[in-house]
């Protein structure tokens, strides 16, 4: 899937791409067809139409530009209708003869071989509960390219039953490719029968590659095999050993895995996502190029395809836009990444998308016509369909709660394999799991542009007693109204946590404690896409904070940190720099909850992430907290690894072996 804008496209909303015989190709997908030909004697689509077996004989050569072959389709009509005519989707390109047989007799085609789709008669229709046999010859010939393709990825390439929606079905492919071309597809590969099988499909992929290698490993009953070209060995490594965990995480996430093989293949050159090719069929992008990104965006991205296995591929999306099943899988994946401590660096950009739509003032209105989103002029497809549904699925999780949000996704996989999930069918499933009316939720999320956007306006503790009773004042400031989590930190290390009422602009929360309050923060777990209050420019604050002086700021630079931890502030970058110019400053505290937020919002396994911890450790050191400051030391002596960190304004220079100094002494201001 090729950029949309300036920002990775992780899944293909909008075209399937093929790549066959030298040429690149780009066909709508079934439902976004023309679909005229409701006035054909005989053709109506059921409301649950049949799923159908197809048993195909397929012959690649790319030599030549031809693909042939031979299907029988069988199905059981189990409608309560006779089925007189069907449709066939078929390629939209090269030259094609199609011949059908229905039961035994020719059928009659009734649009002309170039319609798409191809609908036909057949002689005597099928009776409701009988059986029909579908007998179709194909052969698609393209100009012979001039260099034979080292690879060929096939998608929607065989006459498939078209209902104007996808469906599951079961599928036996036996394949007949020239030598030296390795092969992957959205089937396992049966050794007796010498085919490949699928079950439950939505739609079966094909890959060949010459020069390519392939790696191989079981968990479980489910067999995940990469196809990768020789100087991308390490990354198929990682790929695969990250693909059997996850799967084996979902399993029991989920409580169960949809298909007994994943088949990874490489994607573009560059390493800028993925996106699942068809069922069990996954391509990662840029493989050949691992070093320019993290170990963390490897382990991510194989996850996040995963996730749409379930969320697109075994539970199909009904709406359009189809935003549901992109949420979904983003969940699934970010669930494994706190599974896993790869931390949720990769969900704070997705979110960030749809607040970066806000603040440009975008209309982020999920339910669109078509006819509207013709119209739009921003990227769509990155800050509402992957942003914003993301952000809709967190916050319902927050709302809802982890616990009852996770089974009411496994009612889902039980309830909808191979059917068509969307908002109105999840919405009701949601209410009869909670018991609650969610109207609200819906219908802001959803149907209109609302913001959510909140901030604490007054904080108070006071003791009575031997108790501390403390007062956190919360006003509304968006037009999306919801409940949020507020939660207070105490001198003692305690925490207590509570939901504001959805129906106040301003309340009060109140919490009682044996000791001081000492830190208070609305959605503590970063789930919500909480936007800045009206007149804020995060932009410009980290303007200001780049222009500071490293010492000798002053007292402005408590300014600063309080206007960064308001509005929740969330560059590393940003918050490092503030924490050592408190630090210079000698404001302790305040720089060693500025350290925190770097190892927060640090990258997984980053050097800034391993002096952070360090930092922290110091500066416990100087307020007497000799334990807490080894149990940091400690705590980051395994990430050591080669990174260090100089400020030559201290004399300091921080790796392993500094580290293992402090373990042994303190630290002590320079």
């Amino acid at each position: 899937m090729p950029y949309r804008g300036h920002i990775i496209s992780l899944c293909p909303a909008i075209a399937v791409m093929l790549f066959i015989a030298g040429h690149l190709y780009a066909e709508t997908p079934a439902h976004t067809q023309a679909t005229g030909h409701a006035n054909i004697p005989g053709y109506w689509v059921p409301r649950h139409p049949p799923r159908a077996n197809y048993r195909i004989d397929c012959s690649i050569n790319p030599a030549k530009g031809t693909l042939e072959g031979a299907q029988v389709v069988k199905f059981r009509n189990t409608s309560s209708r006779p089925i007189g005519s069907l449709a066939l989707q078929c390629m939209a390109y090269g030259n094609q003869i199609l011949e059908v047989i229905g039961n035994g007799q020719p059928a009659s085609i009734a649009t002309g071989i170039e319609a798409r789709p191809i609908v036909f008669s057949l002689a005597e229709p099928v009776p409701p509960g009988r059986t029909l046999t579908l007998e179709i010859k194909f052969k698609i010939s393209t100009p012979t390219p001039s260099n034979v393709p080292r690879k060929i990825k096939l998608v929607d390439w065989h006459p498939r039953l078209w209902w104007g929606f996808d469906t599951h079905d079961d599928y036996e492919v036996t394949l007949k490719t020239p030598p030296g071309y390795a092969v992957g597809s959205s089937g396992f590969y049966d050794q007796q029968k010498d085919l490949y099988r699928a079950e439950a499909t939505r739609s079966f992929g094909i890959f060949l590659a010459r020069d390519h290698e392939v790696l191989e490993a079981r968990t479980g009953n489910v067999t995940v095999r990469c196809l990768y070209p020789p100087k991308a060995k390490e990354c198929a490594e990682l790929l695969v050993k990250t693909a059997t965990d996850v799967i084996r995480f979902y399993r029991e996430f989920y409580g169960l895995y949809p298909y007994r093989n994943l088949t990874i293949i490489p994607g573009q050159d560059r390493p800028v996502g993925g996106y699942p090719v068809a069922t069990a069929l996954v391509a990662i992008h840029g493989m050949e190029r691992m070093p320019e990104k993290s170990n963390l965006h490897w382990r991510w991205i194989t996850a996040h395809e995963i996730g749409h296995q379930y969320w697109g591929e075994y539970v199909i999306e009904k709406d359009t836009p189809d935003w549901l099943w992109i949420g979904m899988g983003i969940y699934a994946d970010r669930a494994y990444s706190r599974a896993r401590g790869l931390g949720t660096e990769k969900h704070a950009e997705l979110m960030g998308r749809y607040l970066q739509g806000i603040q440009r003032e975008y209309d982020t209105t999920i339910n669109r016509s078509l006819e509207e989103r013709r119209h739009i002029e921003f990227d769509f497809n990155n800050v509402v369909i992957h942003g914003k549904g993301y952000s809709v699925i967190s916050a319902l999780d927050c709302v809802l709660g982890n616990k009852l949000f996770e089974g009411i996704q496994r009612r889902c996989l039980k309830e909808f394999p191979g059917r068509r999930l969307g908002a109105a069918e999840f919405r009701a499933v949601c209410e009869q799991e909670s018991g609650r009316d969610l109207a609200w939720f819906f219908d802001q999320w959803i149907d209109s542009n609302r913001v959510l956007s909140y901030e604490i306006t007054a904080e108070q503790c006071e003791k009575k007693g031997t108790r501390y009773i403390s007062q956190i004042t919360v006003k509304r400031l968006g037009d999306l109204t919801m409940p949020l989590p507020v939660e207070a930190r105490f001198k003692d290390d305690t925490r207590q946590r509570q939901f504001t009422d959805r129906l106040l602009e301003i309340q009060t929360v109140r919490f009682e404690s044996p000791s001081p309050l000492t830190q208070v923060s609305l959605d503590p777990d970063k789930v919500l896409p909480l936007a800045p209050p009206p007149g804020f420019d995060e932009e410009k604050l980290m303007e200001k904070i780049g222009t500071l002086p490293w010492v000798g700021a002053g007292p402005q630079t408590l300014d600063f940190y309080k206007e960064a931890q308001k509005h929740e502030l969330s560059h590393s970058s940003a918050w490092f720099k503030l924490a050592l110019i408190l630090y210079d400053g000698k404001y302790d505290q305040p720089a060693l909850r500025a350290f925190e937020k770097v190892e927060k919002y640090a990258q997984i396994g980053s050097n800034r992430e391993f002096t952070s911890i360090v930092w922290q450790g110091h500066l416990l050191d100087l307020m007497g907290k000799r334990p807490e400051a080894l149990r940091h030391y400690q705590r980051a002596l395994p990430k050591a690894g080669t990174h260090q960190m100089r400020h030559d304004q201290y004399v300091i220079k921080i790796d392993r072996a500094w580290v293992e100094q402090r373990l042994k002494e303190p630290f002590h201001r320079q």
